[in-house]
């Protein structure tokens, strides 16, 4: 499943996501923000930063993974949270 979708992720939540990686490369942060803040095609984001496109799509792959662990953690906070409530 796709947790990030492009042209629809806040900076701010990406740079929170990149922050659990160890991706560090400027150019491929660049590109992920690029493809994910405002949709441009992973190909180009890719040659718009001059790195590989192999690259750009590994470390979506990393990211997307990030955001599936950010998301089942979600999902187990809010059930804990309605069974609080529901405890009231």
């Amino acid at each position: 499943m796709k947790y990030l979708l492009p042209g629809f992720e806040a900076k701010k939540r990406l740079e929170l996501l990149l922050s659990l990686t160890r991706i560090r490369s400027k150019d491929v942060i660049a590109a992920l923000m690029d493809h994910y803040t405002t949709s441009l095609p992973a190909e180009q984001a890719a040659a718009e930063h001059n790195i590989a496109l192999s690259n750009l799509v590994r470390n979506q792959k990393r990211l997307e993974a990030v955001a599936a662990t950010v998301e089942s953690i979600k999902v187990i906070d809010w059930a804990k949270l309605q069974l609080h409530k529901r405890q009231k």
